[in-house]
Formats: C-alpha cells, sequence, structure tokens
C-alpha cells in the first residue's frame, strides 16, 4: 500500500490492533527453549527486559509500564529529569528492547517449557530469637551499664540562695 495509507492506518488502529505492535524481540536463551518457533513475544509488566538502543541502551531492567494506547514500553531505571529536577520515566520503541526474562502467564505456560520463567523469591518469615542471641544481648546491655557507671558523675550547678520569704528585704519598706 502507499505510504500515506499505512500512515493513516498506524495513526488511527483500534486499542486490540495497537497492542500487536507492542511485541519485542526474545534472546537467544529464551529462543532456545521455545516449544514452537517464535521470534518476538508480546512485551507485559514485570517482564526483565535489556533496552537495545536509545537512552538506557545496554541496561537490563524490570518493565515498570506498558501503555497500548501510546504503543510505549516503560523501563525501570531508564528516567529523564526535568528542569525542575524530578527524575520522569522515558518511553521506549517495543522494537528498541529485548525480553531476558518472562513473567508467567497461561498462554506462555503453553509456549516454553517451566524452567525458563522467573523465580520469584519467598519473603522470609520472622523466627524467633535463638537462646545465643538473647545471652548476648544481654552481655551487651550489661556492657552498656558498665560503661555508664565509669563514667563520672556530673559536677552539681552551684545554685543561688533563695531568698526567704520570712525576712523582709533590705531595700523593702515594710508597710
Amino acid at each position: 500500500m502507499k505510504p500515506d495509507t499505512e500512515r493513516k492506518k498506524y495513526y488511527s488502529e483500534k486499542i486490540h490492533k495497537r497492542k500487536n505492535r507492542l511485541h519485542c524481540h526474545l534472546s537467544k536463551e529464551l529462543r532456545s527453549k521455545l516449544k514452537a518457533k517464535k521470534r518476538s513475544l508480546l512485551v507485559r509488566k514485570g517482564d526483565s527486559v535489556k533496552v537495545m538502543r536509545g537512552p538506557g541502551k545496554g541496561k537490563t531492567a524490570k518493565v515498570s509500564k506498558v501503555s497500548t494506547i501510546k504503543r510505549k514500553v516503560y523501563v525501570e531505571g531508564v528516567a529523564a529529569k526535568t528542569a525542575r529536577g524530578k527524575e520522569v520515566p522515558m518511553a521506549l520503541e517495543a522494537s528498541n528492547i529485548m525480553l531476558v526474562g518472562l513473567e508467567s502467564t497461561k498462554e506462555r505456560k503453553a509456549i516454553f517449557s517451566e524452567d525458563i520463567f522467573m523465580k520469584k523469591e519467598k519473603p522470609k518469615k520472622a523466627e524467633a530469637p535463638k537462646p545465643d542471641a538473647k545471652k548476648e544481648a544481654a552481655k551487651s546491655d550489661s556492657k552498656k551499664e558498665k560503661a555508664e557507671l565509669a563514667k563520672p558523675a556530673p559536677a552539681p550547678k552551684a545554685e543561688a540562695p533563695k531568698p526567704n520569704m520570712a525576712e523582709p528585704k533590705k531595700n523593702q519598706k515594710m508597710m
């Protein structure tokens, strides 16, 4: 088709059609673990990507936001400073990034083997302090107390004698 017709289609696309333009290349490691032969995949929030072109080239970071309306991808760590000094995330084209790690979904599980997805770290549970830890805490408390006792006591401030209310002052006249 004519370039002007293609340009018109690009700018007047519906949202579900715009989503197709958010596919980005897969790394060689991910391509080798595919069940079906694919070169690119739709980028999602939480995926790990490598910036290939533009600001932040060479950085590997997570996708913080995907805008289907603008056809842009926002990556953590790729930001620009405004005139006031505020950091604003920069929008990248999906064609300028490469998928390195994936967030798991039903569709992706059907395409890839299970070992490919990024493993989420489980939050560690707070363990009860061990008896040794209690003893060490008690020792450190006793050391602090000994150090405070070893310090000389501060000298008392010299206080001015308080006037006795029963005795009249010399300058005052009695009534």
